[in-house]
């Protein structure tokens, strides 16, 4: 590392990004995995689509609360109720098996999910150098992103075993290791520990120089203490994006099932692998290219691997098609999550990361709702077809959206 360059990778930061992947490896496994459970009932593909939509509600729901929470101050406390409560939901379908004690049970998991990623996603920000935010947010979503791509993977693999809840025991042992790591969440406790210009320290220390006496703030209204403005021109283009995204996470494994081919995982692998990539060595140009400029390439990426799902003519174009999933998510996600962040001041960062993650819930749970019933309706190819318009429009979205002067290092204190 040059000399002078703030270091990123902290061991708190290691250990959010952890408990980033893993929550997002059991949500995806779950909604992945569900549409072939609720089948295995003899269940549809729409009601499928209602479960994904009620966890997606849930965990906005839980996200609007939490924000707020964060925004006083807690990081820890959120971490570990989302991570009872995710564990919760997910193992006790061992006890009630069944479609019906779905209703409920996934209700409880999205409230878990909403409180686990909200908090690690705005403690992520905290312990984060301000000159390499938006690099560190890159990595960071590299655990949301790998999430969304082996969730899916071992939510198939899960539903292919024998054991009919095998997926509920899986998903509850990876939410069991979860349950362990946001133990060892403890920043808070000692934020000298932190890189100097970390958002969190730099906050603690200007307390500590600060007269408890200081004037106290304007009270906001209702909807902009849970909403940020200025959040909105990453958030929106990213409610988009989702909804496109929705139909990949969702239903290609059933796609991939019931074209008869031998492993739709292969599809989520490649596109892991292709994500890994991107993180680990295209992080930094966040920070180097007009946003606007490096967003288009993950929108053509999105019409790119939806049309090869619609018309590619083998197996393999089936599975090569995850290339360009794992290019798209691998760089839309941290980028509109740092437009997000470098658009908003550092103490609404608990507000605005429930913003961005609001939306992300609203476009997946929404997209397989209305995809789910389109499914059923018209078949897979129109809902691909689709799904390559509407990845075009995100980039749309973003025209509208971004701010003409964000330039890559733009930062609000």
């Amino acid at each position: 590392m040059p000399s002078g360059k703030p270091r990123l990778w902290t061991p708190d930061f290691i250990v959010l990004l952890l408990i980033s992947l893993l929550a997002f490896i059991g949500c995806q496994a779950l909604n992945n995995g569900t549409p072939i459970y609720v089948k295995d009932y003899e269940g549809s593909t729409g009601f499928s689509g209602v479960l994904i939509l009620e966890f997606s509600l849930c965990a906005g729901l839980a996200r609007i609360v939490v924000g707020r929470v964060i925004d006083r101050g807690m990081r820890r406390r959120p971490l570990i109720i989302g991570a009872v409560f995710m564990l919760a939901g997910t193992a006790g379908a061992l006890v009630l098996p069944g479609i019906a004690p779905q209703v409920a049970l996934r209700a409880v998991q999205g409230i878990g999910f909403g409180c686990v990623t909200t908090a690690s996603s705005t403690a992520a920000a905290d312990v984060l150098p301000a000159r390499r935010l938006g690099e560190g947010i890159g990595y960071f979503g590299l655990g949301q992103s790998l999430g969304m791509a082996i969730g899916p993977t071992l939510g198939v693999v899960l539903t292919s075993m024998l054991y009919r809840e095998s997926l509920f025991l899986g998903v509850s042992a990876v939410l069991a290791v979860l349950m362990v790591l946001v133990f060892a969440v403890r920043y808070e406790s000692h934020p000298q520990k932190l890189p100097e210009t970390s958002a969190y320290r730099v906050r603690y220390e200007r307390s500590l120089r600060e007269q408890p006496a200081s004037a106290p703030k304007g009270q906001r209204g209702l909807l902009s203490s849970l909403f940020v403005r200025t959040a909105w021109a990453g958030a929106l283009p990213h409610l988009v994006n989702t909804f496109a995204i929705g139909i990949a996470t969702s239903y290609v494994a059933l796609y991939g099932t019931q074209l008869g081919y031998g492993n739709p995982g292969i599809f989520f692998i490649l596109g892991a692998i292709t994500m890994t990539l991107v993180r680990l060595f295209g992080g930094r140009f966040i920070d180097a290219i007009k946003p606007i400029r490096l967003f288009a390439v993950p929108c053509a990426c999105g019409v790119v691997f939806y049309l090869m799902l619609a018309f590619g003519a083998s197996e393999w174009s089936f599975y090569a098609a995850g290339l360009f999933f794992g290019l798209s998510m691998g760089i839309s996600f941290p980028l509109l999550n740092s437009v997000c962040v470098k658009c908003t001041a550092s103490e609404r960062w608990g507000a605005a990361s429930a913003q961005f993650l609001l939306m992300n819930d609203l476009g997946v749970g929404v997209g397989a709702l209305i995809w789910g019933v389109a499914i059923d309706a018209a078949g897979f190819v129109p809902v691909m077809v689709g799904g390559a318009v509407t990845a075009a429009l995100t980039f749309v979205a973003a025209l509208v959206m971004f701010p003409r002067n964000l330039e890559t290092d733009g930062l609000r204190e």
